[in-house]
């Protein structure tokens, strides 16, 4: 799930992704001119036995969020950090002036 809200201020976002069983090396921030990309993957694996053969499933899901930018917002001021399950995105409001 993801959440906006604006911070105390008003100025920044902050954009808060529940990352549950997401590990850190399968989740990507990346920084565009105009957008955010996150991306992310879940693997999920299960065995089970079938008369005398063991069976493998594997499942990968991958999922990727878009967050539009303001015009002139520099990679400087974009923050990420992770708390937990939960990624945490701060970035310009789009709303205040600059």
């Amino acid at each position: 799930s993801v959440s906006f809200k604006e911070s105390p201020d008003r100025r920044n976002m902050i954009v808060t992704f529940d990352m549950t069983g997401v590990k850190k090396p399968d989740m990507h921030v990346s920084f565009r001119t105009t957008r955010l990309i996150v991306s992310w993957k879940v693997e999920r694996i299960m065995e089970r036995r079938e008369g005398g053969t063991m069976m493998r499933d594997r499942e990968v899901r991958k999922y990727s969020h878009t967050i539009p930018l303001a015009d002139g917002t520099k990679f400087e001021e974009v923050r990420a950090s992770r708390d937990g399950p939960r990624l945490m995105l701060t970035i310009p409001n789009t709303k205040c002036l600059r």
